[in-house]
């Protein structure tokens, strides 16, 4: 059973920032590793030691100066503020102690004024600070110490492992490391009695679902790994945050004031245990940089981590040949791919919101998972974490990403850097803050340009493209993958599309439990298939029973996960396919009449999305439904749907199948409590498959436009012979699915119109070569495809070819010519999604003949010869291997007899 949470804070939190990583590194196999148990811990002996080190501090209150203005006119106004209000009273009588969100938080005020204590460079005033944070630390110790006991403040169960421990909760260890010169033999006793309660109950809470490692006090052991839905939970923010504050406690005092190192024995457990089975989740299931609970709950989840981490590095606790792999930075592929993830997540220009115009230009991303507000959400608390980390060990070109930004790509912009810092919610933000900026560092340039336009966290099964990175380039974006955990939705063969400055169409963002649940979450409102099925074991009342309803994929409770079949990532064209069958599915609820549910998708960049659905049901009459959000009313004529955007763009949606489908238009459900503020969705289309057969296919072609464009015709293409394959013809191209994706190929011949010259054939074995065959009749093009050896499909199974100027293969009188085609992919960027660590090479030769290739760097020198064989007359292409090159410009010269022909590529490593 699925419990929910209290999230009023949530409501609460600002989100204001978000910080990009660049550096990614290559993922590493999970290696169980062996640690002594109870062994003494031999982490830093001077405090502080956690996030800042003694030998940091003179550095820092070098920064801390009038001359400085992330100190001047952010952090010191900050502290000063808090000053007052605790001078005017409000602490620490203010904070009644409460496990859940309180205006006042001793430990937070006391966080504060412990950092302030280390880094201002007057020492009277250090110590007014120092005496601050303990008072407020020991107004809360001295209440705790008395045990636990429900709805006494402060010591309340939920008090350690509920809301308040999440948000706040490394104030407590921090403010200890930071003031222990000024704490008493008596504040230390009385503290390590609290802190062992609250492991404890950390250890055993019952906040959520999979609340910990089990069993509980195992350490690096596989068998903490067991259970598959366990170790997906362990991304889950309130498991995150036990995993920090067990640590940052246990590492927070020293061993003379510790009687038999117990409470530094619990670091074995946080490393061990917790951040064990994190690891190796964040390196299989979880891999490619997002968080699987969203954009909501990932920033502040993963926050609690990565402290975690710069913890143990900062206390010379992250040695990996000592406590494992899980506790190193740089080997961690997680990590080393967030960034990257946040940073193809960003809609490529900003807006401002019309319920709150006063925050100033956000970014409205590509969003996942629960969200109550729509835009990005603030990172700094991992990537401030990350960027502390990158400073102490001179990783200069992530720290430079970092900071830039973090100055320029929060709400506001630029302009309201400083303000983010004074006026910071969640004080712990100004402290990274502070923290990332060296004050003598240069002004970070922009690193988007250098990266590639395309992205695929195969873990979560998410794939994000665009055409460049100009504010008006357009963004697709393509989902699948697994959801079976807290804040997830049944967004499974999602698609998404921006163009020129708005989202044409998306996921209805919102949160899916503060009201009704299954809601916005449901897969009718994530542009996907809605598939009835058979009635489920479900009590009346249950929570899922309107995701049931409405034909949405178990949120839960699935019968397995979604998963993407193929996926190709080109200059000019994104595909993927996916079978989502399972996630329609429940063993547990007994609902298990989906047969098949697949999608393949083509977006042929700018302006065309390509959509072709399977649906397979074991029992006719089940409804069928094609769903897709729009931003504004849409109409229907004929089988095009017709919208105009806000800021007057337009979007047309061609049905091409089902042959007898039912097309309307309708606005979306209210759903006031749970959509999210500023949500652009708020209409949508429905194509639904009259009658509910067993089986049925939908094919939709989406267009977006200029204003006053008209619709460019769509014309369903189906093959006449051969394996099925049906598609759409538009304008000059044609892209072509298969019916049945298990079907053996064989030959195909279908006919376009002649006005038809791109072809995109999906579907096919991956790399493997066919040859291609035309024939003209006045304006028809009839193309008959068959395996051969001239054309090849990409690593997606995509055949991409062109008919009508360059010539078709095995077309027998057509004449050829000597020639050398374009290489591709130009540039080479090896490495990323999408990308293969080959060249391809085409050319033609007019009659048969030897043929020589040699390759050379740019300084003549010849690398390889890559052919000298013959050739038959016609076309080819040949592949270079790049796996031994090194980044540069090279040449390469195609000669045969007396003709030869050179080309050059760009290897980006």
């Amino acid at each position: 059973m699925v419990q929910t949470k209290p999230h009023s804070m949530e409501n609460r939190l600002r989100v204001v920032i978000t910080i990009l990583l660049l550096l990614t590194t290559p993922p590493l196999i999970h290696s169980q590793i062996a640690t002594p148990a109870r062994q003494s811990i031999s982490m830093a002996d001077t405090h502080p030691r956690l996030w800042v080190r003694d030998s940091d501090l003179q550095r820092l209150r070098s920064w801390a100066v009038a001359s400085n203005p992330v100190y001047s006119d952010g952090l010191a106004l900050l502290a000063q503020g808090a000053v007052e209000d605790m001078d005017n009273g409000d602490l620490p009588g203010g904070d009644d102690g409460i496990a859940d969100w309180v205006e006042f938080p001793n430990e937070m005020y006391a966080q504060l004024f412990a950092f302030m204590s280390l880094i201002h460079p007057d020492q009277a005033t250090r110590d007014d600070y120092a005496q601050r944070a303990r008072t407020l630390l020991m107004h809360v110790m001295n209440l705790a110490v008395n045990g636990e006991a429900s709805g006494q403040p402060f010591r309340d169960i939920e008090f350690s492992t509920g809301n308040r421990s999440r948000w706040w909760g490394e104030g407590f260890p921090l403010t200890v490391d930071w003031i222990y010169p000024y704490l008493s033999t008596a504040d230390k006793a009385t503290i390590r009695t609290v802190f062992l309660r609250w492991i404890d109950e950390n250890l055993n809470a019952s906040t959520t679902d999979y609340n910990h490692p089990e069993p509980i006090g195992t350490v690096n052991d596989p068998i903490l790994l067991s259970d598959e839905r366990a170790v997906r939970w362990s991304c889950n923010n309130y498991y995150l945050a036990h995993m920090r504050n067990i640590g940052l406690m246990a590492m927070s005092m020293d061993a003379a004031d510790d009687a038999g190192e117990q409470l530094r024995s619990y670091l074995d457990n946080a490393t061990g245990a917790w951040l064990y089975v994190i690891d190796h989740l964040l390196r299989n299931d979880g891999r490619g940089g997002f968080s699987p609970e969203g954009l909501e709950y990932g920033p502040e989840a993963f926050g609690y981590y990565a402290q975690f981490m710069l913890a143990l590095h900062t206390a010379g606790e992250d040695d990996p040949a000592k406590r494992g792999q899980q506790v190193s930075i740089p080997t961690n592929p997680f990590l080393g791919t967030m960034g990257s993830a946040y940073i193809y997540s960003l809609s490529p220009a900003t807006a401002i919101l019309q319920s709150r115009p006063w925050i100033g230009p956000v970014y409205q991303p590509a969003w996942y998972g629960d969200g109550q507000n729509y835009f990005m959400p603030d990172f700094i608390a991992v990537f401030g974490a990350l960027a502390v980390y990158d400073y102490n060990m001179g990783n200069t070109p992530r720290l430079e990403a970092l900071r830039w930004v973090e100055r320029n790509t929060p709400p506001g912009g630029s302009g309201e850097f400083l303000t983010r810092i004074r006026q910071a919610e969640i004080f712990r933000d100004a402290i990274l803050l502070f923290l990332m900026f060296d004050p003598a560092a240069q002004e970070a340039i922009d690193p988007r340009v250098t990266m590639p336009r395309e992205f695929y966290a195969t873990g979560l099964g998410r794939i994000l493209a665009r055409t460049d990175w100009s504010k008006q380039a357009s963004m697709f974006t393509y989902s699948l993958g697994w959801i079976t955990i807290d804040h997830q939705h049944g967004d499974g063969n999602q698609i998404e599309y921006y163009r020129d400055g708005e989202w044409l169409t998306k996921d209805r963002t919102g949160w899916d439990g503060t009201n009704i649940l299954c809601s916005v979450g449901r897969s009718d409102y994530h542009n996907t298939m809605a598939l009835e099925n058979e009635p489920s074991n479900l009590d009346p009342d249950h929570f899922l029973n309107l995701c049931h309803a409405n034909g949405s994929q178990w949120m839960y409770v699935p019968n397995g996960d979604g998963k993407i079949l193929a996926t190709s990532l080109q200059d000019d064209y994104v595909f993927a396919c996916g079978d989502a069958t399972e996630l329609y599915n429940s063993s547990e609820a007994e609902s298990m009449d989906i047969a098949h549910a697949s999608r393949s998708v083509l977006w042929l960049k700018p302006d065309h999305i390509f959509l072709y659905d399977r649906a397979e049901s074991k029992t006719d009459g089940r409804f069928k439904r094609f769903w897709m959000n729009f931003p504004a009313a849409a109409t229907v004529n004929g089988n095009v749907t017709s919208m105009t955007s806000p800021k007057g763009q337009q979007l047309f949606v061609s049905t091409l199948l089902p042959l007898n489908a039912s097309i309307s238009t309708a606005p979306a459900e209210a759903f006031d409590e749970d959509v999210a503020n500023d949500e652009p969705m708020n209409h949508r289309l429905l194509v639904e498959a009259t009658g509910g057969p067993k089986s049925t296919r939908f094919l939709n072609v989406v267009q977006g436009a200029d204003a006053g464009t008209r619709v460019q015709q769509a014309t369903l293409v189906e093959s006449t012979s051969g394996t099925a394959f049906s598609g759409a013809a538009v304008a000059d191209a044609c892209v072509l699915f298969p019916v049945d994706l298990k079907a053996a190929f064989s030959p195909i011949t279908y006919t376009v119109p002649t006005s038809v010259v791109k072809h995109y054939v999906t579907g096919l074995i991956p790399d493997a070569q066919y040859n291609i065959a035309e024939t003209v009749n006045g304006s028809s093009r009839t193309v008959t495809i068959s395996t051969g050896i001239f054309f090849s499909a990409d690593q997606g199974g995509v055949l991409h070819f062109t008919t009508g100027t360059v010539g078709i293969e095995n077309a027998q009188d057509r004449p050829y010519a000597f020639r050398l085609g374009a290489s591709y992919p130009n540039p080479v960027i090896a490495g990323a999604a999408g990308s293969e660590e080959f060249l391809s090479i085409p050319f033609e030769l007019a009659s048969s003949g030897h043929v020589v290739i040699d390759v050379y760097d740019q300084n003549g020198r010849m690398i390889t010869r890559l052919t000298d064989q013959e050739f038959i007359r016609g076309s080819h292409v040949v592949r270079l291997p790049l796996g031994a090159f090194g980044p540069g410009m090279y040449f390469y010269q195609l000669r045969s007899g007396a003709e030869h022909a050179s080309g050059y590529f760009t290897l980006l490593r």
